[in-house]
Formats: C-alpha cells, structure tokens, sequence
C-alpha cells in the first residue's frame, strides 16, 4: 500500500503533525514536541481555512492529552532516527 498523496499544504502540515504526535508517543523526544508545536502554531496562523481551523482544534485537544500522559512525561528519549 502506497503513501497517500498530498497536493496542498494544509494537508501536508495536518499529515505531518499526526505522524510527529505518533513518534513523539513512541520516543518522548523533546525534539519532536517542540515540532508538533511549531506545526500547530502555523495552523493557527492560518486558521482563516475552515479545514485548517477545524484540524487546529482538534490536533491541539490531542497534543495536550498526549504531551501530559504519563508515559510521554517520563519517557526516557531513546537514541532513534526521526
């Protein structure tokens, strides 16, 4: 099965922000947070799209639980190639 294709750049930013929420489950990496972060800042710069505001909303309800769960919280960031 073939990566899906992305043509139009809120949907690359919405496609990277998930993959980097996931690695960050994965790792805990302080790197990869600081980028989740980054990718939900420019969303809310361009919140004027109702696709971009509307995944902002959400992928930021999901950061927050994500980023305060124990596991991230306390993992030990391991020696991986993002």
């Amino acid at each position: 099965m073939s990566a899906p294709q992305y043509h139009d750049t809120p949907d690359i930013v919405i496609a990277a922000t998930r993959w980097l929420m996931r690695r960050y489950r994965r790792t805990g990496c302080r790197k990869l947070a600081r980028m989740v972060e980054q990718h939900l800042r420019w969303m809310e710069s361009y919140a004027s799209n109702s696709q971009l505001a509307d995944a902002c909303r959400r992928l930021s309800c999901e950061w927050r639980a994500v980023s305060r769960t124990p596991e991230a919280v306390n993992a030990t960031p391991q020696s991986t190639v993002h």
